[in-house]
């Protein structure tokens, strides 16, 4: 079903009960999509600290400046608190210093003094990379890492400082998720002319850093002037490419990076010169287009440029985004240094004064996956100069350093998956969009909120769907896919093809709800699959399974009045008096016999199934009219508190013909 409604015409269609009994929780895992919030948190220049926790940044100064002129890194919690920062001689654990942790061996002037990374193994540690300048003999500490420890100081301690990795490094370091999904690929380059051409990539796994790196000779040799080993390296969300620059060179590159090897390959390289002196390096949310800034030392002109990552030769025809004479800064532009991807899909550009004096706004790219100046730099709405107010807090060269897949967000999102959910869609960057179509490719499924940024949507039946996105801005359509995945509804059959059970009187039987992660049983509020039932009476159980869907079943258990007749003739007219069986519903018995004997004691038919009963003969001969000695044994069902019973029931019957 294809739909396209106008921002003007929303319609609100009331609220949405999603689920009646709330237990998903009990499960112990969350299904649906929740966004990284690791890269929420950044603090960077003269008191900058934006907070993307609530999905749009919230730009509020620190109370402390934090001497973080360049380099940078910091990591949130997984609900967006504040967790670590540092500028690579320093580590925080929110606003206070960490215990030990001073005395570091990274440098804040450092393009990229810091990373940090999660240990998998450790919930409570993570290694903060620091990365010093390479000058000698001033600035020689190289690529350094110590283990910052949450288990018995809630601010953090060091409990690790400062063990080498490599020296004659390049500023530069980056890190990405190993394809895993739970490992860490930590990236450093070299410097000089035996490693200037060298990525270094470490494995942090949940058995711990690999100090043995994957080493990779490709590309471009950094050596030279010290600023060669500036500039930004970064992985893109995807973990597919590592892009950087050689500043005093003029070199950008681009490599493809194999995130379950940690190998660097198939370099594609502008020519030495071609940029004047590239700086700031991110890659678009959806990783196919690359943008760097450049940022001359002395009176210049300064550039951002976009880039096709998919192009065969992609620094061959750069889009300028935009670009200003250095000597012409005036208080409506400044120098460009970091380029910083965020979790609300924008890039922001760092921006300062000569001399590194402070500017009060972050450029913003507001559509990094556009093409060309649909990427709207600055322009909200049709509005330009709309940069990011920092609160009074000041930009310089640097923004923070994260692990990118952190960044890796989708287009849009959804929630609610499950067979005859309400499937909500939300668009993670909503700037600049005039009206949105959404086709979710099901003829059969209903829209039932056609709110264009957020439409909910009943899929008819459960599969793996492409739902597809245009966006449409001054007259531009731009097109955007995801995959959606719509559950089944888990199976429950309480009863077994019925919905009522029967069982003898004082007795009870066993409720088997299935293999699933979560139960709730009413009455009574057991969680476990098995249910013992002793009354008569309506039990209902409500399931969740692995893909947090959710869905119910009921039963009634009643006690079954089983009986013998007295008498029975063979040749009545009535079916159910020509035969003696039992009478009832026969289902509340796991076992059954009944015999027959004659007033001689001899044994004349005999049956183990209840639906069988004796027709009056003998073998294949009518029997006399008369009485007849019947014994039979009940046997119940066997539950968790009570064993099979066997109950002896015996009488007379009488034969009439």
């Amino acid at each position: 079903m294809k739909s396209k409604k106008g921002l003007s015409q929303i319609l609100v269609l009331g609220l949405i009960i999603l689920l009646n009994v709330n237990i998903k929780g009990q499960s112990g895992a969350s299904c649906e999509y929740i966004r990284p919030h690791q890269a929420d948190q950044w603090i960077f220049g003269n008191y900058g600290w934006i907070d993307f926790s609530s999905d749009s940044p919230v730009a509020v100064p620190s109370s402390f400046n934090y001497s973080t002129p360049n380099g940078v890194s910091t990591i949130a919690n997984s609900n967006g608190g504040l967790l670590i920062h540092t500028n690579g001689l320093e580590a925080w654990g929110g606003i206070y210093l960490m215990a030990n942790g001073e005395g570091l061996y990274g440098n804040n002037f450092a393009t990229q003094s810091s990373v940090i990374v999660p240990n998998p193994g450790n919930a409570k540690q993570y290694y903060i990379f620091t990365v010093d300048m390479y000058v000698p003999p001033i600035f020689i500490d190289g690529v350094n890492y110590s283990i910052a420890d949450f288990s018995n100081n809630a601010g953090g301690e060091i409990i690790s400082k400062n063990n080498f990795l490599i020296g004659s490094n390049a500023q530069k370091i980056t890190a990405v998720q190993h394809t895993n999904g739970t490992e860490f690929w930590v990236i450093a380059h070299g410097f000089g002319p035996a490693t200037g051409n060298t990525f270094y990539s470490y494995l942090v796994s949940d058995t711990g850093l690999m100090t043995t790196p994957v080493e990779s000779k490709v590309g471009y040799v950094q050596q030279g002037e010290a600023n060669n080993s500036g500039g930004y390296m970064k992985t893109s969300p995807n973990g597919k490419k590592i892009a950087l620059v050689v500043p005093e060179d003029g070199v950008a590159e681009l490599f493809d990076f194999d995130a379950s090897t940690g190998k660097v390959s198939n370099p594609k390289s502008s020519t030495v010169g071609q940029f004047f002196y590239p700086f700031g390096v991110e890659f678009s949310p959806d990783n196919s287009k690359l943008y760097i800034s450049t940022s001359p030392l002395g009176s210049a002109t300064n550039f951002l440029y976009q880039f096709n990552v998919s192009d065969a030769n992609p620094f061959t025809n750069p889009y300028i985004v935009h670009q200003f004479n250095v000597n012409e800064v005036g208080a409506a532009d400044s120098l460009m240094g970091a380029l910083q991807l965020g979790t609300d899909g924008k890039i922001y550009l760092a921006k300062f004064r000569r001399s590194v004096l402070g500017m009060r706004y972050l450029g913003v790219v507001y559509n990094p996956d556009r093409p060309l100046d649909a990427c709207n730099y600055n322009e909200l709405n049709n509005i330009p100069n709309n940069g990011l107010y920092l609160g009074g807090a000041e930009s310089l060269i640097g923004l923070p350093n994260f692990v990118t897949s952190y960044l890796d967000i989708p287009h849009f999102t959804y929630y609610n998956h499950c067979q005859n959910d309400t499937t909500i869609f939300s668009i993670t960057n909503s700037a600049n969009i005039d009206d949105a179509d959404w086709n979710f490719n099901d003829t059969e499924g209903d829209e039932v909120i056609t709110t264009p940024l957020s439409p909910g949507f009943v899929f008819s039946q459960p599969g793996n769907y492409t739902v597809d996105l245009t966006e449409i801005f001054n007259g531009q359509n731009y097109s955007y896919s995801e995959n959606v995945t719509i559950y089944p509804l888990p199976y429950i059959d309480l009863g077994q093809g019925t919905d009522t059970i029967y069982i003898l009187p004082n007795t009870s039987i066993q409720l088997d709800a299935g293999d699933f992660d979560s139960y709730y049983w009413t009455p009574g509020g057991s969680t476990d699959q098995y249910y013992n039932v002793t009354q008569e009476g309506l039990y209902t159980v409500t399931v969740v399974d692995s893909n947090c869907c959710q869905n119910s079943d009921a039963v009634y258990v009643m006690f079954a009045d089983l009986t013998f007749p007295s008498a029975f003739n063979p040749n009545s007219k009535i079916q159910e008096n020509t035969v003696f069986k039992v009478l009832g519903d026969s289902r509340a018995l796991s076992g059954y016999q009944l015999q027959i004997y004659n007033r001689w004691g001899q044994l004349i038919f005999e049956t183990s199934d209840p639906l069988e009963g004796w027709d009056g003969t003998y073998k294949g001969q009518p029997s006399q009219m008369g009485t007849y000695v019947y014994k039979s044994t009940f046997t119940s069902f066997e539950s968790g508190i009570q064993p099979a019973i066997n109950k002896e029931v015996s009488g007379t019957v009488t034969l009439v013909r």
